[in-house]
């Protein structure tokens, strides 16, 4: 077998009929709920609580808000979103009966015991989208997890699950009764899952064969997330060819948004500490043992607000998208196509 990562690759220019950038719609359906950006904040400890959630939501986007902390902080990081969406002055008088609210952030658990009282209390706050956050989610655990929640009849719950990467992976989690397949294992900035234990497949075909298992089993409504390996704005495109959405860490990390504190180095640079969530700084500060390491922390800079990121991100996949005449991300789908790249190709694109 033969994988491709994202560097592996450009996408072939085409004539094209659009005249601006602007025509472009990134909008991406997700069946209970569409994105205006298709970006997803990663449901990590360093990247994404309320704050972050709230600023996803506000530009086009979606955090899933972490599972690292307790139930009831859990069901505070919701109250918390709710107090940043009716305070901010600029969407003005606001109706929280209206535009489909409880779609607007995610959460996560995990597959132990209490984590159903997790899924029951959050639900109780209002949540919706609710993501199975598992290094490995082709596994028995996961699957008599997804049993146990649809036992619940929970309605209007949308649930993510992930992480796979094989087409046999993603066959299973459509026959589990999944909405929506969380697609990448070790490709993360902070992840050393490859490195450690030689596992993972190059991102670019993880998502191809996410998708190929979709149309295979003729589902329609199952959408893909690609999480992991995005270095560069235009790896996000590349995703996009096969995934719904893309989600974000290390990208994200270093943003005013992020959780944690600000730090001043010995150079006096500020910066914010990111951690996969493998690591055994992240293993220690959730109360597990340091062990089954496979990520990292490093030092951040700070990078200001993630607007400006998720700015730049829109207006990049605009311009990908007006390269191959294609107006709406089906069009794009349907339009992308790559060339693979020889070693002297990799340098000339820089890449």
């Amino acid at each position: 077998m033969r994988g491709l990562s994202f560097n592996d690759v450009l996408i072939i220019p085409t004539y094209s009929e659009i005249e601006s950038r602007r025509e472009v719609s990134l909008k991406s359906n997700f069946g209970l709920f569409s994105l205006d950006l298709p970006i997803f904040a990663a449901n990590m400890k360093s990247i994404c609580g309320p704050r972050m959630a709230y600023a996803m939501y506000k530009y086009g986007g979606i955090g899933i808000m972490h599972r690292f902390c307790t139930i009831e902080q859990a069901v505070k990081d919701i109250e918390s979103f709710w107090g940043y969406y009716k305070d901010d002055k600029e969407l003005g008088n606001i109706d929280l009966t209206i535009n489909d609210p409880f779609y607007k952030f995610g959460v996560s658990i995990g597959v132990q015991d209490n984590d159903m009282e997790r899924l029951d209390k959050l639900y109780e706050a209002g949540a919706r989208i609710v993501c199975i956050d598992v290094a490995m989610g082709h596994c028995k655990k996961v699957k008599d997890t997804i049993k146990r929640i649809k036992d619940k009849n929970l309605d209007g719950l949308y649930l993510i699950v992930g992480n796979i990467a094989t087409y046999e992976g993603a066959l299973d989690l459509i026959d589990w009764g999944v909405d929506c397949i969380k697609t990448g294992i070790g490709g993360g900035s902070a992840c050393e899952t490859r490195k450690n234990a030689s596992i993972g497949i190059p991102q670019l075909t993880a998502i191809e064969h996410s998708r190929l298992a979709i149309e295979d089993a003729g589902v329609k409504n199952v959408k893909i997330i690609s999480d992991g390996a995005i270095k560069y704005v235009g790896d996000v495109s590349k995703a996009l060819k096969y995934a719904d959405g893309c989600m974000l860490g290390g990208m994200l990390s270093g943003t005013s948004e992020t959780p944690g504190e600000v730090f001043k180095d010995e150079n006096g640079d500020y910066y914010k500490v990111f951690m996969g969530s493998a690591s055994g700084e992240s293993k220690i500060s959730n109360g597990q043992n340091s062990e089954y390491i496979e990520g990292i922390a490093k030092k951040v800079k700070i990078k200001g607000h993630v607007k400006y990121i998720l700015k730049e991100i829109r207006e990049g996949v605009q311009s990908t998208f007006s390269y191959v005449n294609a107006r709406n991300i089906y069009e794009f789908r349907e339009n992308c196509k790559f060339v693979e790249l020889s070693s002297g190709g990799k340098t000339e694109s820089k890449l």
